[in-house]
């Protein structure tokens, strides 16, 4: 499914690639930039009151939320970025 308007951690809009988990009700969505596509974060909403301790929660619970604010390329698995040549 596809969300028009998502929020990742910071605060940017964009649009979410969605998947809701039907037992707990959780919508795990990841966000893109709407014009350049970039991935920006992901976030998972409760959406649908879920069933005994998932109950609890209330729908429109922001559950997790996640921000990418840098990137780096480096030149071998677990080089830190900051020493990359």
């Amino acid at each position: 499914m596809v969300v028009e308007d998502a929020l990742d951690a910071v605060g940017r809009r964009g649009v979410a690639v969605a998947r809701l988990d039907e037992t707990s009700g959780q919508r795990e969505e990841w966000i893109f930039d709407r014009r350049t596509h970039v991935f920006l974060g992901e976030r998972t909403v409760q959406v649908k009151k879920g069933e005994g301790d998932d109950g609890l929660l209330t729908p429109g619970t922001l559950i997790y939320t996640s921000a990418i604010l840098k990137r780096a390329v480096v030149d071998a698995m677990k080089q830190p970025p900051s020493q990359a040549g």
